[in-house]
């Protein structure tokens, strides 16, 4: 390998900017010097990621983070795809060799301000929603991370030395607290039992026989146990839990899609390769009863879907695409699937037929990567007309976010639910809309709780009832859900301290109150990207280490033949000549 490394020396001297007839030659050089670091290196990389995971391990447990085996298991788990992802971004040639000069470019980058000023660029002069019709009214209910725990144990410890608790082998002395036989409000997850009890409720107490209801089931279905999880693992819980709700025989329509822990390992999906593609079979298989053949065929190519009904149109997409937790994100970031490109011409035909689109996701976009969130805002500012509601999960928590035009008014609205697992420290949660039929607007919602302490003391004998734990607009004390009229709620919490408790209590599912202030409420309510969330706050921008390594936006840029550069010439010759 010295010769290349020589080589590269006295060709970095002897180069300037600009690239001679010499470039073939040494762009060739350059490919070869990669390969053979690419080839010593591949031959370490077992070391290499082994080393790593050692010092990885060795500070989780000194610093007391968790557990050595927790830390073990999930580090084991996590170092290979990092490492994967660093080493194929930055140790390529279409990377290195044009960095050095030795290479024309590969790629080129893909400025966000061009993206969203191209977006907006033919942006409607009004694009305030309509006013309601109120001849009619459809119903939505939204259920999110279930989270049932297959091994949950009756009796054990609630609260334990590692992530998951109420499981056998934490095993409960006489006077200790212990897991209850419907759930504990603690760090476990939910008994499937609950789950079976939640379908029945749904159907017996919920669902509205004389009206179309939809169900949005915004994923994340397994156990929290991620250092000792596997694929098919994953999945179980997501099989049986479709398998109740076709048991069930609700009459609805089902709109499912997939969350951050349905992958192995947890938050890691590689959109570059096809060795996650299995993942994707496995729920088109799953819910093809549900989807239809052409939609089932679709989501399992992209891993997102539309659906169409009449006035309605709702598009569910896999948030992967812009998890920052995704390490396989490293490789490329740049529009994972196509899916912005996609929603593009979805967003098109809907407005061309004036028909309301519904957005939902498991991870909503606050908690998205920064630049793809900042492209997802352009879009839906584009077409804030007829883009009348965004339902996501993730947070555990009830809140909403506001998404701001370019000159900071609210023109949209994001809907983020409670769970229906209990972990950590809530009680389940799921919420039911009542929706406009013909605008598709929301007029309200009620948020069910369950009371879990006493449904445990009546025990397995209960039939668990779900509570209306409130309704939005008397909460909130609001007339509409318009987003100047949530907007309006959020300048309220500087004068009303009971309302700052309300969002608060509420964002804990009704377990406790954490104690936020009425401007950090204001700034999570009002904000759609996380940087405007921080510079809310008058927080200054911290870059973490991921973001020093992570790649921009680009594209491959497709260079012309001497041929079709002669064509080109000539063609701009002649029509200068006809001018």
């Amino acid at each position: 390998m010295n010769k290349y490394i020589i080589l590269l020396i006295l060709c970095s001297i002897c180069f300037s900017s600009s690239l001679s007839q010499q470039e073939k030659f040494f762009c060739k050089q350059c490919h070869k010097f990669v390969h053979t670091i690419q080839k010593v290196e591949h031959f370490w990389d077992k070391s290499i990621v082994w080393f790593l995971e050692l010092v990885a391990e060795g500070y989780c447990s000194y610093a007391k983070i968790e557990k050595h085996s927790v830390c073990k298991g999930a580090i084991h788990e996590m170092t290979p795809v990092i490492f994967e992802g660093i080493q194929k971004r930055f140790l390529d040639e279409d990377f290195i060799c044009p960095l050095i000069r030795w290479c024309p470019k590969v790629y080129e980058e893909l400025k966000l301000e061009d993206y969203v000023s191209n977006i907006l660029k033919d942006k409607p002069l009004n694009t305030q929603w309509p006013e309601i019709d109120g001849t009619d009214t459809i119903e939505i209910i939204h259920v999110s991370d279930i989270h049932t725990d297959l091994l949950y144990k009756e009796g054990t410890l609630p609260k334990c030395d590692e992530p998951l608790c109420c499981r056998e082998e934490f095993k409960a002395k006489e006077n200790d607290p212990k897991a209850g036989y419907w759930g504990s409000a603690a760090v476990c997850d939910l008994p499937e039992r609950t789950f079976e009890q939640f379908v029945n409720f749904l159907k017996t107490d919920v669902i509205n026989p004389n009206k179309k209801t939809f169900l949005f089931w915004t994923g994340d279905n397994v156990q929290h146990d991620v250092w000792k999880q596997g694929r098919e693992y994953n999945i179980k819980n997501s099989r049986r839990i479709t398998e109740i709700f076709t048991k069930g025989d609700l009459g609805i329509t089902f709109i499912p899609q997939i969350g951050n822990h349905e992958a192995f390992p947890v938050n890691q999906y590689d959109y570059m390769t096809e060795k996650d593609s299995n993942l994707r079979v496995e729920f088109s298989n799953m819910w093809r009863d549900w989807l239809g053949d052409e939609t089932a065929e679709f989501f399992k190519q992209n891993g997102f879907y539309a659906k169409e009904f009449g006035n309605f149109k709702v598009i569910a997409f896999d948030s992967q695409i812009c998890n920052p937790d995704n390490w396989y994100l490293l490789k490329d970031p740049t529009d994972p699937t196509g899916f912005l490109q996609w929603t593009e011409q979805e967003l098109k035909e809907s407005e061309l037929k004036d028909q309301a689109v519904y957005f939902t996701a498991h991870i909503y976009t606050s908690s998205c990567l920064v630049p793809w969130a900042r492209r997802f805002n352009a879009l839906v500012e584009r077409y804030a007309y007829i883009v009348r509601g965004q339902i996501y999960g993730h947070a555990h928590g009830e809140f909403f976010n506001l998404y701001k035009d370019q000159n900071g008014e609210p023109m949209n609205i994001a809907y983020i639910s409670s769970s229906l697992t209990t972990y950590t420290y809530k009680l389940p949660s799921f919420r039911k809309f009542i929706v406009d039929a013909k605008t598709m607007i929301p007029l309200n919602y009620y948020e069910y709780r369950l009371d879990l302490e006493k449904y445990n003391q009546i025990g397995k004998d209960a039939v668990l009832k779900w509570d209306i734990a409130f309704d939005f607009l008397s909460e909130y004390g609001a007339t509409r859900m318009y987003p100047a009229d949530l907007f309006a709620i959020t300048e309220r919490l500087f004068k009303e301290p009971e309302l700052v408790k309300k969002f608060d209590f509420n964002s804990n599912s009704g377990t406790g109150i954490s104690g936020d202030s009425a401007r950090y409420l204001y700034c999570k309510l009002n904000h759609s990207i996380n940087d405007d969330l921080h510079l809310c706050l008058g927080e200054k921008l911290k870059k973490d280490w991921t973001e020093y390594i992570s790649p921009g936006w680009r594209r491959r840029i497709v260079y012309k033949s001497k041929k079709e550069s002669k064509k080109s010439k000539k063609q701009k010759k002649q029509k200068k000549q006809q001018q």
